[in-house]
């Protein structure tokens, strides 16, 4: 299934319940990591891989 795509991670957040219910469930730090690549992040689906990357960045 594919995720609807937006012009980055503000957008996303903006329009997507579920991706700001998971981002606002991931713990601060990854959070902070995850932030400055936000126009990269276009989907859900690239959130949660962003999400999984930053968190074994410890």
């Amino acid at each position: 299934m594919g995720y609807p795509k937006y012009s980055g991670l503000a957008e996303l957040l903006k329009h997507d319940e579920a991706a700001l219910d998971f981002f606002k469930g991931l713990p601060v730090e990854v959070r902070d990591r995850i932030a400055p690549n936000g126009e990269r992040i276009d989907s859900y689906e690239t959130l949660r891989a962003w999400a999984e990357a930053a968190s074994g960045e410890e």
